[in-house]
C-alpha cells in the first residue's frame, strides 16, 4: 500500500531501533491481525512478540515456521479473510487507536532515522528521495543500506520499493531494476546497490547498455561489506574478510555506454539524479560515504 495510506507504517523488522518504537506498539494492541505475515528474516525480538490470544493470522499456507503464534489461523485468501472480518469493508482504520498513537509513532520513527549531518549516508538517502520523480519504482540490493534505506524510503504506489527477503540476495538490485524497466517502460526506475554487491554483477551493465534501458543506478560506496564488518565488530570478532580497495564505478559506466558521476555533496546528488531522468540510457551515480557509514543508524 502507498504509505500516505492511513494503515501504514512503513516497514520494520530488520532494524533494532525501529523494534524500540514499533514492538512496544504492537504489544499495547487490543488485536493484531497478522494478513500474509511472512516473518523470515525478521530479528529475534519478533520471535513470539505478541500475546497469541489476541492475535488473528490469515496466510495462503500454513503456520510451520513457528516464529509467532496466533489463537485463530486461517489458510485462505488474504485479501478475503480482511474482507470477511471487516463486514464487507466497513469497518474502517478511523475506528483504531483513537489517541492519536500512530501519528506519534510515525512522527517518533522519523526522528530517529533522520540526520543533522551536512553529509552522510541518510542525507544521501534523503537527497534522492526529494530528487526523484513521485512515481519511481526503486530496487534495493543486500546489505546496510537496505535497512537503512527501508525505514527512509516512502512509496507513493504501492509495491514501489522492491527487494530480495528470503533469499537475501546480494546483486539482485540491478537485474530486478531492469525487468520491471522492461515490464513498465513509462515508469522511472532507480537501483541502490553497494559496492560489493554491484562487483558481484558488473556484467550486467552490458546487458543494460544493449537494451538501451533508461535505469538510474546508485552505488553506496564504502569499500567494506559493512553489515557483516558492523556484526563482527558487535560480537568481538576481528575484522576478517570485510574490506576490499575502491573501483572507478563512474568510468566503468562511462566505458560500458552509460553515464558515470560521483556526487559526494547533497547539491550535487540531487541535481545529477534529476539529470540522470532526463537523459535516455542508463546513469550510474556513485556515492561515497566512507567505511563504518552506517554505525548507529538503524
Amino acid at each position: 500500500m502507498p504509505e500516505d495510506h492511513p494503515l501504514a507504517l512503513g516497514g520494520h523488522g530488520l532494524s533494532p531501533l525501529s523494534d524500540r518504537y514499533v514492538l512496544p506498539f504492537v504489544q499495547a494492541a487490543d488485536l493484531v491481525i497478522a494478513a500474509g505475515y511472512d516473518p523470515i528474516e525478521m530479528r529475534a525480538g519478533w520471535i513470539d512478540p505478541w500475546d497469541p490470544a489476541k492475535v488473528i493470522e490469515f496466510a495462503a499456507t500454513g503456520n510451520t515456521h513457528y516464529v509467532h503464534q496466533a489463537d485463530l489461523s486461517f489458510v485462505c485468501s488474504v485479501a478475503g479473510g480482511l474482507e470477511a472480518i471487516s463486514d464487507g469493508g466497513k469497518i474502517g482504520p478511523a475506528e483504531s487507536w483513537p489517541g492519536g498513537e500512530i501519528a506519534r509513532l510515525k512522527g517518533d520513527l522519523e526522528a530517529a532515522f533522520s540526520t543533522r549531518e551536512e553529509w552522510d549516508v541518510t542525507a544521501a538517502i534523503e537527497a534522492i528521495a526529494r530528487a526523484v520523480p513521485e512515481n519511481v519504482l526503486a530496487s534495493a540490493d543486500t546489505g546496510a543500506h537496505r535497512i537503512l534505506l527501508s525505514q527512509i524510503w516512502k512509496c507513493a504506489s504501492p509495491r514501489g520499493l522492491i527487494q530480495s527477503t528470503g533469499l537475501c540476495t546480494m546483486g539482485c538490485a540491478l537485474p530486478l531494476a531492469m525487468g520491471h524497466k522492461i515490464a513498465a517502460p513509462e515508469r522511472p526506475v532507480i537501483a541502490f546497490t553497494g559496492d560489493a554487491g554491484l562487483e558481484m554483477v558488473l556484467g550486467e551493465l552490458a546487458t543494460l547498455r544493449d537494451l538501451g534501458l533508461q535505469v538510474v543506478i546508485v552505488v553506496f560506496v564504502d569499500a567494506s561489506l559493512a553489515l557483516i564488518e558492523l556484526k563482527q565488530r558487535a560480537t568481538g570478532r576481528e575484522n576478517l574478510g570485510v574490506d576490499f580497495g575502491h573501483t572507478d564505478f563512474a568510468g566503468i559506466a562511462d566505458n560500458m555506454g552509460g553515464e558515470g558521476r560521483v556526487a559526494a555533496d547533497v547539491e550535487t546528488l540531487e541535481r545529477e539524479i534529476r539529470a540522470a531522468f532526463d537523459r535516455d540510457g542508463f546513469t550510474l551515480i556513485e556515492v561515497p560515504v566512507g567505511r563504518k557509514a552506517y554505525d548507529g543508524r538503524f
